[in-house]
């Protein structure tokens, strides 16, 4: 599990994701700003999943304990 002090912030990634998708919207976005958003955004899905499945394990350690 990460440390208190790694743990990502839930809401503000969250928030950003919104952002970038948001700002994937757009159609007259150019086509690097569109990758460069897209990248960003699959990254912060990977944190947010890692982060997920790593409380959902905590979880089930202190159920089983």
């Amino acid at each position: 599990m990460e440390n208190k002090n790694e743990a990502i912030d839930f809401e503000k990634e969250e928030q950003r994701l919104d952002e970038i998708l948001e700002k994937l919207d757009n159609k007259g976005l150019k086509l690097d700003e569109s990758v460069k958003l897209y990248k960003e955004g699959t990254e912060i899905v990977k944190k947010l999943k890692k982060a997920l499945n790593d409380l959902k394990i905590d979880v089930q350690n202190e159920i089983s304990e």
